[in-house]
C-alpha cells in the first residue's frame, strides 16, 4: 500500500467515525448499562478520528521520502534537523504537512486557553462559595444560604461540593445523603477533566457532528457515572426520588459546574429503578471496540 492510498484510508477512517459512528453511538441504548465504557469509546472515537487525519496529512508529506511512513517521519526530522526542511518540498507535500501541523497546533493551543479560563472561572467560583457559604460539612462540602434547591459540584484540584439550603429543606436525610455521595463521585472520578478536551474542541469544531453529539452524551454518561458512585452506599430510589424532586423544584447550576439533577433525568431515573444498570459483558464490549478503534491508525500506519 503506497502513502497516498494510506492517507485516503486514514481520511475515510476519520470522516466515517466523526460522523456516522458517532451518530450511531449517540443513538445507541446499551451505553446506560455501561457508562464509564461508553465515555471511554467516545473518547476513543475523538482520539482516533486526530490520529487518523494527522496521520493523513503526514503519510502524504513523507511519501517523497519512499521509505514508508515510520521511515519517512525519520527522513523529515532529519531534514528539519539539517536545517533544509523545504528540499525536495511539492504542493502535495505541503498541504499535507500544514494540515498535520495545523491539528496539532490549533488543538493544543485552543485546549491549552479553554483549560487555563476553565481553571480561573472555577477558582472564582470557588472563592465565592468560601465567603457566601454559611458553614462547610467537611472539607470539600459546602452549605449555601439559597432557598431553592440546588446540589453540583465545581471540579478542579481542590473540588467544592456545593448543597443549598433549599436542598437540605426539601429531601430526607437518606436522599440529601445519596446527592452528596453523587456530586463526591463527580469530584472523585475527576469528570471535569473527561469533558474538557469536548468543551476544547467545540470552541472551534462544532460544525463536526462528533463534536456536536460527544459533549452532551458524555455529559449525560457521566451524571450516570455519578450515580453508580453513589449506589455503593445508598439505596436507588433514594437517588431517583430526590432526583425528580431536585429537577421538579430546583435551579439550574453554573456553567463551570457539573449539577446533580441537570441531564437527562428521566433516562436516569429509569435506569435507577430498573433491575440492571449495568453490565460487564457489554462494558467489557465497549472497551474491546474502543481498543480496536484507537488501534486501527497505528495499524493501516504501520501497513504503509
Amino acid at each position: 500500500m503506497s502513502l497516498y492510498v494510506g492517507a485516503l484510508v486514514l481520511a475515510a477512517c476519520s470522516a466515517f467515525l466523526l460522523w456516522p459512528v458517532s451518530a450511531r453511538l449517540a443513538r445507541a441504548r446499551w451505553v446506560v448499562r455501561a457508562p464509564h465504557a461508553a465515555v471511554a469509546l467516545w473518547q476513543a472515537i475523538g482520539i482516533s478520528a486526530m490520529v487518523c487525519g494527522m496521520g493523513a496529512g503526514l503519510a502524504v508529506a513523507v511519501e517523497r521520502f519512499h521509505r514508508g511512513f515510520f521511515g519517512g517521519l525519520s527522513a523529515l526530522w532529519s531534514s528539519v534537523d539539517s536545517g533544509h526542511p523545504l528540499v525536495g518540498l511539492g504542493i502535495w507535500d505541503a498541504l499535507g504537512l500544514t494540515l498535520a501541523a495545523d491539528l496539532g497546533i490549533v488543538l493544543a493551543s485552543v485546549m491549552m486557553f479553554v483549560t487555563i479560563r476553565g481553571a480561573r472561572a472555577r477558582s472564582r467560583h470557588r472563592h465565592l462559595l468560601d465567603l457566601m457559604s454559611s458553614r462547610v460539612t467537611d472539607a470539600r462540602t459546602r452549605v449555601l444560604q439559597h432557598p431553592r434547591a440546588v446540589a453540583y459540584c465545581v471540579p478542579g484540584i481542590r473540588p467544592r461540593i456545593v448543597i443549598s439550603e433549599g436542598t437540605i429543606e426539601l429531601l430526607p436525610p437518606s436522599e440529601l445523603a445519596a446527592v452528596v455521595a453523587h456530586e463526591r463521585g463527580h469530584a472523585v472520578e475527576r469528570h471535569g477533566l473527561v469533558l474538557l478536551p469536548m468543551i476544547a474542541m467545540a470552541k472551534i469544531f462544532g460544525w463536526v457532528p462528533y463534536v456536536a453529539l460527544a459533549p452532551v452524551a458524555m455529559a449525560n454518561l457521566l451524571e450516570m457515572a455519578a450515580d453508580e458512585y453513589s449506589l455503593r452506599r445508598h439505596e436507588p430510589r433514594s437517588l431517583a426520588s430526590a432526583l425528580v424532586s431536585m429537577a421538579t423544584v430546583g435551579v439550574t447550576p453554573p456553567a463551570c459546574s457539573l449539577g446533580m439533577a441537570s441531564h437527562d433525568v428521566s433516562r436516569r431515573v429509569e435506569r435507577l429503578l430498573s433491575g440492571q444498570r449495568t453490565s460487564k459483558r457489554t462494558a467489557a464490549g465497549a472497551l474491546a471496540i474502543g481498543t480496536a478503534v484507537l488501534a486501527a491508525p497505528f495499524l493501516v500506519l504501520v501497513a504503509v
